[in-house]
């Protein structure tokens, strides 16, 4: 295999993690990406570096995926179904955003992080629900990278 500088290997990794976390559900880990792309451990992780450093995804402190926007890799309280699939999401405006990114409906029973009351988030021909529900931004959208994962 030759060299590649790492943004090309970047955005052919970001086309697999994206495939293969709608077909399964889950974010693939460091290992499954460099198998797939017959890339070197070293090389899948300059590529997930460029993809961190583009606000493409997050990273944890081991280096692994942990947010590939609108999908989590780890438990949240976002679960979301759909007939595609079930996925987590980071937050509620994720979990919106993931049956409108793969183009079907979706529910995502969870709970307000403030009062705790439960309640469902719905996407269903391109309107979500339920009306009158309210996503709150804890911060202003040009300061969400400050801290990827409080936002």
């Amino acid at each position: 295999m030759r060299p590649e500088p790492s943004g090309d290997l970047a955005w052919r990794l970001r086309g697999h993690l994206y495939r293969r976390t709608r077909e399964t559900g889950a974010v693939p880990a460091r290992t499954e990406l460099g198998a797939h792309l017959d890339a070197t451990q070293t090389q899948i992780a300059g590529a997930l570096r460029f993809l961190a450093e583009a606000h493409v995804l997050a990273l944890d402190e081991r280096g692994e995926v942990w947010m590939a926007h609108p999908f989590s890799a780890v438990p949240t309280p976002y679960r979301v179904e759909t007939p595609a699939g079930a996925y987590r999401a980071n937050c509620a405006w994720d979990a919106i955003a993931i049956p409108l990114l793969l183009g079907t409906s979706g529910l995502a029973r969870t709970a307000c992080p403030r009062s705790g009351v439960p309640f469902e988030l719905t996407v269903a021909g391109g309107r979500v629900g339920p009306a009158g529900a309210v996503v709150r931004f804890p911060v202003p959208a040009r300061a969400f990278w400050d801290d990827i994962g409080y936002t």
